[in-house]
C-alpha cells in the first residue's frame, strides 16, 4: 500500500487492474486542489516528457459534528426533507503550500495547475445510500432516495440543496456524484443496501477543459446528514476525489522536434498488452457505503478481436495542444498515439503512470511521420 497524502484518514490505494480509493465518511470539507508535485509523467526512450503532475482533488477537512439526541430538531424518521449540503472552510492547519482548492464547474490552467469555481446552480447527484430502498408507510408505494443538487452561489467554497424534497434521516450517508450527467441513476448489487453502483464513460471527448470540466472531471463524495428538522436535513460533506487523471498533450514531428504539430484528430489506445490499439470508453464506478467508504472503478476492456477500439479526440480548430481525461492506471503504463495533422498522420508511443485525480503535462510527445 502507497500512501499518497499525507492528510490524516485520506489515502490512495491502487490494486491490479482496478483503482480502489478509500476515504473516510462524515467529514466536514471545502475543495482542495491540484498542487504542484514531480515524478509519474509521461516518458519516451529519447526524452523525458513530463513530470509535472498535482495532487489528487480532494475534500479535505475535520471531523464532522456529532448529533445530540437532547437538541429538539433531531427529529429521528424517515421523512421527505430537503437535503442541504454544506462545505465549510478547513482549519489552516489542514491547508498545505501549493494546494489550490478546486471545484469541478469551470476549469481554468494557471501555469502548471487547474484551477476552478462553481457557478450557481451546478448541479451534482445524490442518493441515500444508508438504504436500498424505502416504502412509504401512509401509501404503500416506493419512494425515491436520489435527486439533483443545486450549487446556490458563484464561489470556491458553496452549500448544495436538493431540487426536491428526499426521504432520508439523521446519520444517513449521502453518496454524491460530478458531473451529475453521468449518472443518471443508481443501482444496489449484490442484495446490499450499502453498495451502489453507476457508469462513468470518457468517449466524445473534444480536448478542451470545457468539455472536460462539465462532462469528463469525474468525481465522488460522501456526505453524512448530521441534524434534521421535520423538513430540513443538514449533511456536512466528505471528501471528494477525482476518478480520472486529466493530461494535457502536445506533439512535434520527431524529425523536424521545432514546432508543434496541429491536431485535427487523436486517438489513444494502450501501447502494449491484452489491450493493445484499444482503449476503455467507459467504467463501472461501485460505491461501499461504510467507514471508511471503498470505491472500486472498472474499466469496460475490450481487445480488437472483441471489439473494441481506441478513444478518440476530436478537436475544433486545430489546436496545438488538448487536454484528455484518462483512467488512472496501479503500473506504469505504455500508451499509444496516432495523430492527423492537415492531411499527414503521425505515430508514436510513451510511458506513464496515471493516478486519479492528477494533472499531467506531457508537452513535445515526439511522432513519427
Amino acid at each position: 500500500m502507497k500512501k499518497i497524502y499525507t492528510q490524516p484518514r485520506i489515502e490512495i490505494v491502487a490494486t491490479e487492474p482496478q483503482q480502489i480509493i478509500s476515504t473516510s465518511g462524515g467529514i466536514q470539507a471545502e475543495i482542495s486542489g491540484y498542487g504542484e508535485k514531480t515524478g509519474d509523467g509521461f516518458t519516451q526512450t529519447y526524452v523525458w516528457l513530463a513530470g509535472v503532475v498535482c495532487s489528487s482533488l480532494l475534500f479535505l477537512g475535520t471531523a464532522c459534528s456529532t448529533n445530540n439526541p437532547n437538541q429538539p430538531n433531531q427529529q429521528a424518521e424517515l421523512k421527505p426533507r430537503t437535503l442541504i449540503v454544506q462545505q465549510d472552510s478547513p482549519q489552516p492547519s489542514t491547508q498545505k503550500k501549493g494546494l489550490l482548492r478546486l471545484p469541478q464547474a469551470m476549469i481554468t490552467e494557471n501555469g502548471n495547475v487547474l484551477d476552478a469555481i462553481w457557478s450557481t446552480g451546478d448541479e451534482i447527484s445524490f442518493r441515500n445510500i444508508s438504504h436500498e430502498s424505502y416504502i412509504d408507510p401512509q401509501t404503500g408505494n416506493l419512494v425515491s432516495l436520489e435527486g439533483v443538487l443545486l450549487a446556490d452561489r458563484e464561489a470556491r467554497i458553496v452549500s448544495f440543496t436538493s431540487d426536491n424534497e428526499v426521504w432520508c434521516d439523521v446519520n444517513n450517508q449521502i453518496l454524491l456524484v460530478y458531473p451529475k450527467a453521468t449518472a443518471p441513476a443508481f443501482e444496489i448489487v449484490d442484495n446490499n443496501p450499502l453498495k451502489a453502483t453507476y457508469s462513468i464513460s470518457l468517449t466524445g471527448q473534444d480536448g478542451s477543459l470545457d468539455k472536460i470540466a462539465n462532462t469528463y472531471h469525474h468525481s465522488y463524495g460522501i456526505a453524512t446528514i448530521t441534524e434534521v428538522t421535520p423538513t430540513v436535513a443538514n449533511a456536512v460533506a466528505a471528501e471528494m476525489q477525482n476518478l480520472l487523471t486529466v493530461c494535457k498533450f502536445s506533439f512535434v514531428d520527431k524529425d523536424e522536434p521545432g514546432t508543434p504539430l496541429t491536431i485535427t484528430s487523436l486517438s489513444i489506445s494502450y501501447g502494449d498488452g491484452t489491450y493493445t490499439g484499444t482503449y476503455p470508453g467507459t467504467a463501472t464506478v461501485t460505491v461501499t457505503q461504510g467507514t471508511p467508504c471503498t470505491v472500486t472503478v472498472t474499466p469496460t476492456n475490450q481487445s480488437k478481436a472483441e471489439g473494441g477500439y481506441p478513444l478518440s479526440i476530436s478537436p475544433s480548430g486545430n489546436p496545438k495542444e488538448v487536454y484528455v481525461a484518462l483512467l488512472p492506471e496501479a503500473t506504469a503504463t505504455e500508451y499509444s498515439f496516432s495523430l492527423t495533422s492537415g492531411e499527414d498522420t503521425y505515430t508514436g508511443t510513451a510511458t506513464a503512470r496515471l493516478i486519479a485525480g492528477e494533472y499531467v503535462v506531457a508537452t513535445g510527445l515526439k511522432l513519427t511521420k
